[in-house]
Protein backbone atom coordinates (compact mmCIF):
# COMPACT_ATOMS: atom_id res chain seq x y z
CA UNK A 1 0.00 0.00 0.00
CA UNK A 2 1.46 3.49 -0.59
CA UNK A 3 1.39 6.61 1.35
CA UNK A 4 -1.20 7.85 -0.51
CA UNK A 5 -3.32 5.12 -0.44
CA UNK A 6 -2.64 4.54 3.39
CA UNK A 7 -3.96 8.60 3.86
CA UNK A 8 -6.83 8.01 1.67
CA UNK A 9 -8.47 4.98 3.66
CA UNK A 10 -6.76 5.68 6.35
CA UNK A 11 -10.74 5.88 8.81
CA UNK A 12 -11.79 2.66 7.26
CA UNK A 13 -12.10 -0.50 9.18
CA UNK A 14 -10.75 -3.95 8.26
CA UNK A 15 -13.56 -4.74 6.07
CA UNK A 16 -17.27 -3.53 4.93
CA UNK A 17 -18.23 -6.65 7.73
CA UNK A 18 -17.06 -3.74 10.35
CA UNK A 19 -18.69 -0.97 8.63
CA UNK A 20 -22.31 -2.77 8.34
CA UNK A 21 -22.09 -3.83 12.22
CA UNK A 22 -21.45 0.13 13.03
CA UNK A 23 -24.11 1.37 10.72
CA UNK A 24 -25.42 3.64 11.00
CA UNK A 25 -22.60 5.44 12.68
CA UNK A 26 -20.35 4.44 10.47
CA UNK A 27 -21.42 6.10 7.66
CA UNK A 28 -19.61 9.38 8.79
CA UNK A 29 -16.17 6.48 8.05
CA UNK A 30 -18.10 6.46 4.67
CA UNK A 31 -17.84 10.02 3.84
CA UNK A 32 -14.76 11.25 5.22
CA UNK A 33 -12.88 9.15 2.20
CA UNK A 34 -11.55 11.45 -0.04
CA UNK A 35 -14.02 11.91 -3.01
CA UNK A 36 -11.93 14.11 -4.98
CA UNK A 37 -8.56 13.35 -7.11
CA UNK A 38 -6.48 12.51 -7.45
CA UNK A 39 -7.67 8.89 -6.83
CA UNK A 40 -5.32 5.87 -8.33
CA UNK A 41 -4.88 2.66 -9.57
CA UNK A 42 -3.22 1.42 -6.49
CA UNK A 43 -6.09 3.09 -4.63
CA UNK A 44 -8.79 1.43 -6.53
CA UNK A 45 -7.13 -2.22 -6.43
CA UNK A 46 -6.83 -1.87 -2.69
CA UNK A 47 -10.36 -0.99 -2.59
CA UNK A 48 -10.79 -3.90 -4.83
CA UNK A 49 -9.37 -6.14 -2.14
CA UNK A 50 -11.16 -4.63 0.97
CA UNK A 51 -14.57 -4.86 -0.93
CA UNK A 52 -13.65 -8.55 -1.67
CA UNK A 53 -12.16 -8.45 -5.39
CA UNK A 54 -9.53 -10.71 -5.66
CA UNK A 55 -7.62 -11.12 -8.72
CA UNK A 56 -6.53 -14.69 -9.83
CA UNK A 57 -7.42 -17.70 -11.29
CA UNK A 58 -9.26 -19.79 -8.87
CA UNK A 59 -13.64 -19.85 -9.30
CA UNK A 60 -14.88 -17.17 -10.90
CA UNK A 61 -12.00 -14.51 -10.06
CA UNK A 62 -10.78 -11.55 -12.03
CA UNK A 63 -7.43 -12.23 -13.68
CA UNK A 64 -5.09 -10.55 -12.18
CA UNK A 65 -3.95 -8.74 -15.11
CA UNK A 66 -7.26 -7.86 -16.47
CA UNK A 67 -7.64 -6.07 -12.61
CA UNK A 68 -4.90 -4.36 -13.35
CA UNK A 69 -5.30 -2.57 -16.25
CA UNK A 70 -8.74 -2.05 -15.26
CA UNK A 71 -7.97 0.32 -12.16
CA UNK A 72 -5.26 1.48 -14.15
CA UNK A 73 -8.03 3.16 -16.73
CA UNK A 74 -10.60 3.78 -14.12
CA UNK A 75 -8.32 5.92 -12.94
CA UNK A 76 -7.60 8.12 -15.67
CA UNK A 77 -9.54 11.59 -15.77
CA UNK A 78 -8.56 12.39 -19.90
CA UNK A 79 -11.73 14.03 -20.01
CA UNK A 80 -11.23 16.21 -16.68
CA UNK A 81 -14.68 15.20 -15.05
CA UNK A 82 -15.06 16.99 -11.95
CA UNK A 83 -17.94 14.11 -10.95
CA UNK A 84 -17.89 10.91 -12.90
CA UNK A 85 -13.83 9.73 -12.08
CA UNK A 86 -11.91 7.65 -10.13
CA UNK A 87 -12.86 9.61 -6.82
CA UNK A 88 -16.74 8.42 -7.54
CA UNK A 89 -15.73 4.92 -8.69
CA UNK A 90 -14.59 4.58 -5.11
CA UNK A 91 -17.39 5.73 -3.30
CA UNK A 92 -19.85 3.28 -5.34
CA UNK A 93 -17.42 0.31 -4.39
CA UNK A 94 -17.63 1.10 -0.57
CA UNK A 95 -20.94 1.27 -0.91
CA UNK A 96 -21.68 -2.00 -3.26
CA UNK A 97 -19.61 -3.76 -0.57
CA UNK A 98 -21.87 -2.28 2.43
CA UNK A 99 -24.67 -3.40 0.21
CA UNK A 100 -23.73 -6.91 -0.26
CA UNK A 101 -23.00 -7.43 3.13
CA UNK A 102 -25.93 -6.29 4.74
CA UNK A 103 -27.44 -8.49 1.12
CA UNK A 104 -25.93 -11.51 2.44
CA UNK A 105 -25.22 -12.55 -0.98
CA UNK A 106 -22.50 -15.38 -2.06
CA UNK A 107 -18.81 -14.44 -2.98
CA UNK A 108 -18.98 -15.64 -6.69
CA UNK A 109 -21.70 -12.54 -6.57
CA UNK A 110 -20.20 -10.23 -4.27
CA UNK A 111 -17.20 -10.29 -7.05
CA UNK A 112 -19.47 -9.16 -9.84
CA UNK A 113 -21.08 -6.51 -8.16
CA UNK A 114 -17.78 -4.73 -7.40
CA UNK A 115 -16.12 -5.33 -10.41
CA UNK A 116 -19.18 -3.62 -11.79
CA UNK A 117 -19.06 -1.29 -9.14
CA UNK A 118 -15.23 -0.30 -10.32
CA UNK A 119 -16.29 0.07 -14.35
CA UNK A 120 -19.89 1.38 -14.45
CA UNK A 121 -18.67 5.00 -15.43
CA UNK A 122 -15.44 3.68 -17.33
CA UNK A 123 -14.26 6.82 -19.23
CA UNK A 124 -17.18 8.47 -18.65
CA UNK A 125 -17.38 11.27 -21.19
CA UNK A 126 -18.80 13.83 -18.47
CA UNK A 127 -20.85 17.03 -19.87
CA UNK A 128 -20.82 15.41 -23.63
CA UNK A 129 -22.89 12.73 -22.08
CA UNK A 130 -26.15 13.80 -21.32
CA UNK A 131 -26.17 14.48 -25.42
CA UNK A 132 -25.66 11.10 -25.91
CA UNK A 133 -29.09 8.37 -26.49
CA UNK A 134 -30.49 6.14 -24.02
CA UNK A 135 -27.48 3.52 -22.62
CA UNK A 136 -25.04 5.11 -25.22
CA UNK A 137 -22.72 5.85 -22.44
CA UNK A 138 -23.48 2.82 -20.33
CA UNK A 139 -22.63 0.70 -23.15
CA UNK A 140 -19.54 2.56 -24.18
CA UNK A 141 -18.17 1.94 -20.48
CA UNK A 142 -19.62 -1.41 -20.32
CA UNK A 143 -17.89 -2.37 -24.02
CA UNK A 144 -14.57 -0.88 -23.11
CA UNK A 145 -15.00 -3.30 -19.19
CA UNK A 146 -15.64 -6.31 -21.28
CA UNK A 147 -12.87 -6.08 -23.88
CA UNK A 148 -10.27 -5.70 -21.34
CA UNK A 149 -12.13 -8.72 -19.62
CA UNK A 150 -11.97 -10.83 -22.80
CA UNK A 151 -8.28 -10.26 -23.43
CA UNK A 152 -7.62 -11.31 -20.06
CA UNK A 153 -9.09 -14.63 -20.85
CA UNK A 154 -12.74 -13.41 -19.05
CA UNK A 155 -15.53 -15.25 -19.61
CA UNK A 156 -18.27 -14.13 -21.85
CA UNK A 157 -20.76 -14.70 -19.98
CA UNK A 158 -19.88 -12.70 -17.03
CA UNK A 159 -18.87 -9.76 -19.67
CA UNK A 160 -23.00 -10.09 -21.44
CA UNK A 161 -24.17 -9.53 -17.25
CA UNK A 162 -21.57 -7.02 -16.62
CA UNK A 163 -22.97 -5.16 -19.33
CA UNK A 164 -26.47 -5.42 -18.43
CA UNK A 165 -25.61 -4.47 -14.73
CA UNK A 166 -24.38 -1.46 -15.65
CA UNK A 167 -27.31 -0.43 -18.50
CA UNK A 168 -29.07 -0.78 -15.10
CA UNK A 169 -27.57 2.85 -14.05
CA UNK A 170 -29.02 4.59 -16.23
CA UNK A 171 -31.54 6.70 -14.42
CA UNK A 172 -34.55 6.27 -16.25
CA UNK A 173 -37.98 4.58 -16.34
CA UNK A 174 -37.46 2.81 -19.56
CA UNK A 175 -39.36 -0.58 -19.97
CA UNK A 176 -35.33 -1.92 -20.96
CA UNK A 177 -34.02 -1.05 -17.47
CA UNK A 178 -37.49 -1.95 -15.31
CA UNK A 179 -36.92 -5.33 -16.88
CA UNK A 180 -33.44 -5.88 -15.74
CA UNK A 181 -34.46 -4.77 -12.45
CA UNK A 182 -36.46 -7.05 -11.80
CA UNK A 183 -34.58 -10.25 -13.25
CA UNK A 184 -31.16 -9.49 -11.08
CA UNK A 185 -30.63 -8.60 -7.61
CA UNK A 186 -27.38 -7.27 -8.34
CA UNK A 187 -28.60 -5.04 -10.52
CA UNK A 188 -30.49 -2.97 -7.59
CA UNK A 189 -27.80 -3.32 -5.61
CA UNK A 190 -25.61 -1.94 -7.85
CA UNK A 191 -28.17 1.30 -8.66
CA UNK A 192 -28.80 1.86 -4.60
CA UNK A 193 -24.77 1.69 -4.52
CA UNK A 194 -24.48 4.63 -7.55
CA UNK A 195 -26.87 6.63 -5.75
CA UNK A 196 -25.93 5.95 -2.27
CA UNK A 197 -23.44 8.61 -1.76
CA UNK A 198 -26.34 11.43 -2.55
CA UNK A 199 -28.46 9.85 -0.42
CA UNK A 200 -26.98 8.34 2.37
CA UNK A 201 -24.06 11.42 3.46
CA UNK A 202 -25.34 14.20 5.33
CA UNK A 203 -26.35 17.27 3.57
CA UNK A 204 -23.46 18.74 3.50
CA UNK A 205 -21.30 16.69 2.13
CA UNK A 206 -24.68 15.76 0.03
CA UNK A 207 -24.41 19.14 -1.34
CA UNK A 208 -20.40 19.32 -1.90
CA UNK A 209 -20.75 16.08 -4.37
CA UNK A 210 -23.81 17.90 -6.14
CA UNK A 211 -21.76 20.60 -6.66
CA UNK A 212 -18.90 18.74 -8.56
CA UNK A 213 -21.89 17.45 -10.67
CA UNK A 214 -22.80 21.10 -11.39
CA UNK A 215 -19.62 21.81 -12.63
CA UNK A 216 -19.03 19.03 -14.78
CA UNK A 217 -22.11 18.95 -16.36
CA UNK A 218 -22.68 22.76 -16.86
CA UNK A 219 -26.02 22.02 -14.95
CA UNK A 220 -28.06 25.69 -14.21
CA UNK A 221 -29.63 26.42 -10.91
CA UNK A 222 -27.89 26.22 -7.33
CA UNK A 223 -26.69 22.64 -6.00
CA UNK A 224 -29.07 23.13 -3.36
CA UNK A 225 -31.81 23.07 -5.72
CA UNK A 226 -30.37 20.43 -7.74
CA UNK A 227 -29.99 18.13 -5.15
CA UNK A 228 -33.16 18.40 -3.43
CA UNK A 229 -34.82 18.23 -6.71
CA UNK A 230 -32.67 14.68 -7.14
CA UNK A 231 -34.04 13.79 -3.56
CA UNK A 232 -37.93 14.56 -4.78
CA UNK A 233 -37.29 12.08 -7.58
CA UNK A 234 -35.67 9.26 -5.89
CA UNK A 235 -38.50 9.45 -2.66
CA UNK A 236 -40.99 8.79 -5.91
CA UNK A 237 -38.99 6.48 -7.59
CA UNK A 238 -37.89 4.63 -3.99
CA UNK A 239 -34.34 2.69 -3.87
CA UNK A 240 -34.42 -0.77 -5.43
CA UNK A 241 -32.86 -3.27 -2.79
CA UNK A 242 -34.38 -4.70 0.57
CA UNK A 243 -30.46 -3.77 1.52
CA UNK A 244 -30.61 0.01 0.51
CA UNK A 245 -34.47 0.83 2.13
CA UNK A 246 -33.04 -0.97 5.26
CA UNK A 247 -30.04 1.08 5.98
CA UNK A 248 -31.41 4.22 4.33
CA UNK A 249 -34.11 3.95 7.04
CA UNK A 250 -32.01 2.88 10.09
CA UNK A 251 -29.95 5.91 9.20
CA UNK A 252 -32.93 8.40 8.42
CA UNK A 253 -34.50 6.71 12.29
CA UNK A 254 -30.47 7.93 14.05
CA UNK A 255 -30.33 11.28 12.87
CA UNK A 256 -31.88 14.81 13.19
CA UNK A 257 -33.83 15.33 9.76
CA UNK A 258 -32.18 18.52 8.58
CA UNK A 259 -29.02 16.20 8.19
CA UNK A 260 -30.86 14.04 5.76
CA UNK A 261 -31.17 14.36 2.12
CA UNK A 262 -34.53 11.83 1.57
CA UNK A 263 -36.75 11.76 4.53
CA UNK A 264 -39.52 10.14 3.29
CA UNK A 265 -39.35 6.69 1.36
CA UNK A 266 -37.01 4.13 2.21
Amino acid sequence: MTSSTRQRFALLPAGPGWLLNGWPRSVGIMQQVGFAQPCSGDDLAWLCAWAGLYGGSRGNRVALSALSKLTRVAARNGRSNHYHHAGHFAHVMMAAAMLAARAGINPKERNLLILAALVHDLDHHGRRAKAYPLYKQERLSARLAGRILLRHSGDPRLVRRLERLIVATALTSDPHREAILASDPLARLLCDADVFASLFYDRGMALKITGMLKLEQGLAGEAAALLDGFATKMEADGLKSDAGRMLLRELTASRQPRRNVVTGKG
